[in-house]
């Protein structure tokens, strides 16, 4: 299977560009993809590397959802996403950039078959 990642339209002009003033990072993440996710990074955009796998030892099952939590003190607002897949290499994980999670409650993902396009929808 090939993942391509694309912002939903309607999504993608308030994630682009970071507010005034720093908030609230935290997020649900929500698996709609159709496969079962076993590893999902979230770093600032000027970030060189992943970091750790916010899912640990877990996995995040198609149809189930996973609240990220980012530390109070920071005031950082741009992230990138990426997420790989159960039984998949990590040259198909998935990578979204420069998300304003100040400004989003809830990130969707699904992925469609017919075009082998995973989409993110943001809340």
């Amino acid at each position: 299977m090939i993942f391509k990642a694309a912002l939903s339209a309607v999504a993608l002009i308030p994630l682009l560009f970071n507010s005034a003033l720093a908030g609230d990072a935290d997020f649900t993440l929500t698996n709609r993809t159709g496969y079962d996710i076993d590893s999902v990074y979230v770093v600032p955009s000027k970030q060189r590397d992943w970091g750790i796998d916010r899912l640990g030892k877990s996995i995040l099952a198609d149809g189930r959802s996973r609240f990220i939590a980012f530390n109070k003190s920071g005031n950082t607002c741009i992230y990138d996403l990426s997420v790989g897949w159960v039984g998949y290499s990590d040259s198909e994980d998935v990578v979204w950039e420069r998300i304003n999670l100040c400004q989003i409650n809830t990130i969707t993902l699904r992925y469609n078959e017919k075009t082998k396009v995973t989409t993110m929808t943001a809340e």
